[in-house]
């Protein structure tokens, strides 16, 4: 069984901008735990555990998926929910094109026998993840919210496996699509 995302990779640029906003995350009192730079990512689907048997099946699906390059925004820092944040993330900007990639993606996995996603897309960059919230986070996040700034620029997606170990998760990728405008 491998556990399987599809995702948007991040420019390096834009991985660096959240190095200043993880440090100074680091001085609320909510107990946070930070995503690996290295690891940020716009996820399109989330697929979940498959058997390997499935894995082909998935590449080759996913390789028929056209449309037309595009750009996302960096958008504002913030948290997934006001009364009960889980994670703090920067949002992407969406022009529609992003929303209408994960729809085409997940349309396509389903299918495969793959449940579509029921909640509304929302393209976001997870920072951190919530294990115990405080006050004093919505506090660093007045100062940071608008602190990054940039543009993300889509030419491909890529299906990537994920481990999780006691350290964090490892992401590897399996396989990479070129976004391929319809002929």
């Amino acid at each position: 069984m491998v556990r399987l995302f599809v995702a948007i990779d991040l420019p390096d640029e834009i991985r660096e901008q959240f190095r200043d906003v993880q440090e100074s995350l680091r001085s609320c009192r909510a107990r946070l735990t930070l995503v690996d730079q290295e690891s940020m990512h716009i996820t399109l689907k989330f697929i979940g555990e498959v058997s390997g048997s499935h894995l082909t099946q998935i590449t080759d699906i996913l390789q028929t998926i056209k449309g037309t390059p595009f750009s996302l925004e960096l958008g504002l820092i913030g948290v997934n929910s006001q009364r009960a944040p889980r994670v703090v993330w920067a949002e992407a900007g969406d022009q529609g094109q992003c929303r209408a990639l994960a729809g085409d993606i997940d349309t396509a996995l389903a299918t495969l026998g793959f449940e579509p996603e029921k909640r509304k897309f929302r393209p976001h960059i997870t920072i951190a993840r919530v294990r115990q919230f405080h006050e004093s986070l919505f506090e660093v996040l007045a100062e940071v919210s608008s602190s990054c700034s940039g543009t993300i620029p889509v030419r491909e997606f890529i299906l990537k496996k994920s481990e999780l170990t006691p350290d964090g998760p490892v992401y590897t990728d399996i396989l990479k699509v070129p976004i391929k405008v319809p002929e």
